[in-house]
């Protein structure tokens, strides 16, 4: 918008200080968003096919295509800095489709906590060019959940479906209900207990009933959906444990309060969470002496939908409109996930620049 051409000149310069400006192709495959970038995400794409059949997706966001162009280089594992300002393309409930935003990747960073600030930083600095001065700060801490999962009384094979309802209050309240209240599971005891026998004889049943095996779920699906739910019947979750995550994942406010909160759970169950919470204290006392006039929140249940943020993550949220203007994180477990033979550590953010200037016009 040619109106807030000052300060979208001036936040290219901020952000040509701390990056290399970089502008991936605005055309990507689509399997590197299907794979990784989320149901919110995968649903909103704009697709086409190119000449060979291949999946194709303008742009929907920076992060991915900056990852994958990154470990398509010759510097993987060194310290790089990119920023980026331009369109993106996602299919909205209302406003364009084509619009446009600013942020920062910073890859495998030597310093991820010091890094975490300076992004988040970068972003309450951008918000201020645009007048908003004060934002609301929600963090959470991803560690911290994750040392609380690791540590708790459950048995591990709930532990991957917890973790991955992490994020979604509505599907892990769900969970935590099945978990409080297992559901019965009446398998029948003449099936044979050895998976090829059984499915050899699932398959003849569902032959004998004229199913194509073709037509819906296999024999070997139905088989590996059975012992799963025999699996999960048999790994039951004690009352007090579903007590825990059910009071953990409700902290939420005043930040500083908070941690106490949580302090305060950890020590009446006896679990040890000194580590992520001596840095989420260390956290909100950096933010206390740098940006006193940001409110900050703390919500032990957030997080990204994406599961492979790792440390601290955060959004910023206007005054008036409680509309996100900016979100980020720490996401180790990205670059990992796109073929890198290690983890490699990530900071990162993006800055919706057309809710700033809608904001900035009222």
């Amino acid at each position: 918008m040619s109106d807030f051409s000052d300060q979208r000149a001036e936040l290219a310069n901020r952000i040509g200080t701390l990056a290399e400006l970089v502008s991936p192709d605005i055309l990507q495959p689509a399997d590197l968003f299907f794979d990784l970038a989320g149901e919110d995400i995968g649903r909103r794409l704009m697709l086409t096919n190119g000449p060979d059949g291949t999946t194709y997706c303008l742009r929907p966001d920076f992060t991915l295509p900056i990852a994958a162009q990154y470990l398509a280089g010759d510097a993987v594992g060194l310290s790089k800095n990119f920023g980026y300002l331009g369109p993106v393309f996602r299919q909205r409930d209302y406003g364009p489709f084509e619009f446009d935003q600013a942020g920062l990747e910073f890859l495998a960073p030597k310093d991820s906590d010091k890094t975490f600030s300076e992004v988040m930083h970068f972003a309450i600095e951008a918000s201020a060019l645009y007048g908003e001065t004060a934002p609301r700060l929600h963090l959470g801490a991803v560690d911290l959940f994750e040392t609380l999962l690791a540590k708790i009384d459950l048995p591990d094979v709930w532990r991957p479906r917890v973790r991955d309802r992490f994020g979604h209050d509505a599907a892990m309240g769900r969970l935590l209900d099945r978990l409080a209240v297992p559901e019965q599971f009446d398998g029948a005891n003449d099936l044979p207990s050895d998976d090829a026998e059984l499915t050899q004889k699932v398959a003849a049943e569902m032959d004998a009933a004229g199913l194509s095996p073709y037509s819906g779920r296999q024999a070997e699906e139905i088989v590996a959906r059975y012992r799963e739910k025999q699996m999960l019947a048999q790994a039951a979750v004690s009352p007090k444990t579903v007590r825990i995550l059910r009071e953990f994942l409700s902290i939420a406010g005043p930040a500083s309060e908070q941690a106490f909160r949580v302090a305060g759970l950890a020590k009446k169950v006896g679990i040890d969470l000194d580590e992520p919470l001596e840095k989420l204290m260390t956290r909100l006392t950096e933010l206390k002496a740098t940006a006193p006039q940001i409110a900050v929140e703390f919500d032990a249940g957030f997080s990204p939908r994406l599961d492979y943020y790792t440390g601290h993550v955060f959004e910023l949220t206007a005054n008036k409109t409680g509309e996100v203007l900016a979100s980020g994180g720490q996401y180790d477990r990205l670059l990992e996930r796109m073929g890198a033979s290690g983890r490699i550590s990530a900071v990162g953010c993006a800055i919706w620049l057309d809710r700033l200037e809608l904001g900035a016009k009222r």
